[in-house]
């Protein structure tokens, strides 16, 4: 860190944050010098402790941004404190991290999607991010949308944040990904295996947290695309940033529309009317959806404020087959959905870095289902009966504070608090309306040595509902060199959902309730990993073992009625490889995971053997000029087995089968233009069939994707340099 009048020693871990005003914050100064216009950390330049003058500046050379160092000269203070973004320019990370480190000298293995990336250029949405993502599966559904699983764990078991707030309105138990759009958003971080100790629930497979863009630059800038896919599929995004002293201000609004799509829909689908048939039904449903977002973010001497609101709306159209005798009429469902999401950030800097890290935030999720009847000659819609209708409103809010505490010698704590209040309003739960409220306290002691680094931490939680066990979790992480080796334990928790305790769900072709006796998931996460990274090339190798207790599912009572129960145990167990290489005109990232499943229900008795899921990625990218880039990326899902109830009332191994998604895209950029041209899934992958040994087994066709398309992105970005 960088003292008034010395430079001390480093610490293993320690780095330099840049602004983006008119000033370099290094340590707990600020130091007057040019301004970079790309956020970034940088390694620390100095190897032991040397005289500097007490009234010096900081230059941070763009050279040496993309070099990945820093220069020091002499200079001039300052006592203002710029807005600053803690970042390691080739791979920060800032999941679980006091501050942003690279990804390579992480306490855990964090995957790292920078959506900036020519994999991505064409991505809207997270579900269009993660489809070719090792460890993780996606599904679709016309009503509910896009979900996944990862390492064999269901949506639900996946926390999904954006800047450190938890995602709330799952519908079943997953949150729609294609509600989830990117406009707004710089990357993407992926860690696998729970994170209980620092964020709580929900997170017995891992942790996908989205991290905003950051308004880098200088003056006011603008920003417009427009995308068209040739099934159908238009959005039109445009962003407003302006800058001041101390305070930057985002705008970000978009809309989508989505005409449906069935495999036998032409190649090329334009917007059209739907004639009064059969082809008005999709196997894909039209779609409308809109978003605005309003970020703000505000520097004083010792803090980082960020206020922000998100607002998306969504409609679905699932439109039914004329009715027989004359098909004049037909019934249809509208999905409206709308998602409030104001939050608050703050941090406090002192001498030694971060002191206080706190995010709050509210959330309304409301989705109504409108049946209707629609007249296929007046196009004039009657509402069905009020049985066919159904509102859920899901309100959240949350609090979480961090206190980063400096102890003596290379120990650092935190500690914190995290709470969390859910209300879920919907006549299909007990009584209309209830209430969940979940407060915990966690500590994290870490030590940070120059070939060695350790945590441990521990979480204890109330809940109004169930009972929460002690949460533990220990990681060490080894260095020599370049090589890291890695080993972790985690305890997680799923808390059973208020759907799960109190749903009630009675009609003619239903009789399912929740059960307010649940235990929540537990689970016992383990993983070891090594990497390499050197000359441009990066390996990975990692083994983990992830295993659950208490699973929750919906059981047969064996009298007509399904309710929820802890009655299952799981198990997942892998070993993953990964090899990257990254040169100015060539990158190529490759991995290959193998995922093996053992699991139990305590009403049958399965085999004991594991079932075992290959899968494998590659992604190339060929940066041919200045003003062209080439990208190509592959993912290949092996076999996926589980055990089914077979016909003559036996366990029998079901397959679904094996299936390849191929993406190409080419990028042409000119100064403030870049035109991408993508082919999506050019296998033409759609929709799946699970088979056994005595045939095609029921009920196990899903959808994967929409048949192969072209997508046109053109996007325009107008920057206007401050005053100053």
């Amino acid at each position: 860190m960088l003292e008034h009048g010395r430079a001390t020693r480093p610490s293993p871990r320690s780095r330099f944050a840049v602004s983006f005003g008119n000033d370099v914050r290094v340590g707990f100064g600020a130091l007057r010098g040019p301004s970079a216009d790309i956020w970034g950390f940088f390694p620390h330049p100095y190897s032991r402790s040397m005289s500097v003058p007490r009234r010096s500046f900081g230059r941070i050379s763009m050279l040496g941004c993309l070099l990945g160092a820093a220069s020091l000269v002499h200079g001039q203070t300052t006592e203002r404190d710029s807005i600053t973004w803690n970042a390691d320019l080739t791979e920060a990370v800032v999941t679980g991290e006091r501050e942003a480190v690279k990804a390579h000298n992480a306490m855990r293995v964090i995957r790292k999607m920078d959506l900036k990336d020519a994999a991505y250029a064409s991505s809207q949405t997270l579900q269009d991010a993660l489809r070719l993502q090792n460890g993780i599966r996606m599904s679709q559904d016309p009503a509910l949308g896009a979900a996944l699983t990862m390492n064999g764990l269901g949506g639900q078991n996946v926390k999904i944040m954006i800047d450190g707030v938890p995602l709330a309105g799952r519908l079943g138990d997953d949150i729609d990904l294609a509600q989830i759009r990117l406009d707004n958003i710089a990357s993407i971080e992926i860690v696998e295996g729970p994170m209980a100790v620092e964020y709580g629930t929900n997170s017995l497979a891992g942790t996908i947290h989205l991290i905003s863009k950051k308004g880098q630059g200088t003056g006011t800038s603008a920003e417009g695309s427009v995308r068209y896919e040739s099934v159908g599929d238009y959005t039109q995004s445009a962003g407003l940033t302006w800058r001041g002293e101390g305070h930057t201000t985002t705008v970000q609004m978009s809309h989508h529309a989505f005409d449906g799509w069935s495999p036998s829909d032409p190649g090329v689908d334009w917007v059209q009317d739907f004639v009064a048939d059969s082809g008005r039904v999709s196997d894909w449903n039209p779609k409308r959806q809109g978003q605005v977002s309003l970020t703000s973010r505000w520097t004083t001497k010792h803090w980082n404020l960020t206020p922000k609101v998100t607002v998306l709306g969504e409609r679905i159209h699932n439109r039914g087959l004329p009715r027989s005798p004359y098909g004049m009429t037909a019934f249809d469902d509208v999905y409206h959905t709308t998602r409030w999401l104001p939050s608050f950030h703050a941090k406090r800097f002192g001498a030694d870095g971060v002191q206080w890290d706190i995010v709050a935030s509210w959330q309304r999720y409301e989705r109504r289902k409108e049946a209707v009847v629609t007249d296929l000659t007046t196009l004039l819609q009657t509402p069905q009966s009020d049985a066919q209708q159904d509102t859920t409103i899901v309100l959240a809010s949350m609090t979480r504070g961090t206190r980063h505490l400096a102890l003596p010698g290379r120990w650092a704590g935190r500690l914190g608090w995290d709470a969390q209040h859910e209300r879920y309003v919907s006549g299909r739960v007990a009584q209309g309306r209830q209430d969940m409220l979940d407060a915990a306290a966690f500590g994290i002691l870490s030590y940070s040595g120059r070939n060695a680094e350790g945590q441990v931490g521990l979480r204890q939680a109330w809940n109004s509902s169930f009972g929460s066990p002690l949460l533990p979790s220990a990681n060490v992480l080894l260095k020599r060199g370049e090589h890291r080796v890695r080993a972790s334990y985690a305890r997680g928790f799923r808390a059973p959902t208020l759907k799960e305790l109190h749903f009630r769900f009675v009609d003619i072709n239903h009789l399912l309730f929740g059960n307010e006796n649940l235990d929540a998931e537990a689970s016992h996460y383990g993983e070891v990993s090594w990497t390499w990274a050197g000359q441009g090339w990066r390996l990975q190798g990692r083994g983990f073992v992830n295993s659950v207790e208490d699973q929750i599912t919906l059981v047969d009572q064996l009298d007509g009625t399904f309710r929820y129960d802890n009655v299952e145990y799981f198990q997942a167990h892998g070993l993953g490889l990964q090899v990257g290489f990254n040169q100015p005109k060539w990158s190529a990232q490759s991995g290959f995971l193998v995922t093996g499943q053992r699991q139990g229900i305590s009403t049958l008795v399965l085999p004991s053997k594991s079932l075992y899921t290959p899968e494998a990625t590659f992604s190339g990218t060929w940066v041919a000029s200045e003003h062209w880039r080439v990208n190509a990326n592959a993912k290949i899902h092996g076999t996926r087995p589980r055990y089914v109830a077979g016909d003559s009332g036996g366990i029998e191994v079901a397959e679904t089968e094996a299936y390849t998604l191929l993406d190409a895209q080419i990028t042409y950029l000119r100064g403030p233009w870049s035109l991408n041209v993508g082919w999506n899934n050019l296998l033409d992958v759609t929709a799946l069939n699970a088979t056994t040994a005595s045939g095609p087994h029921a009920g196990g066709t899903g959808w994967v994707a929409w048949g192969r398309s072209v997508a046109l992105t053109l996007k325009y970005n107008l920057q206007r340099p401050s005053a100053s």
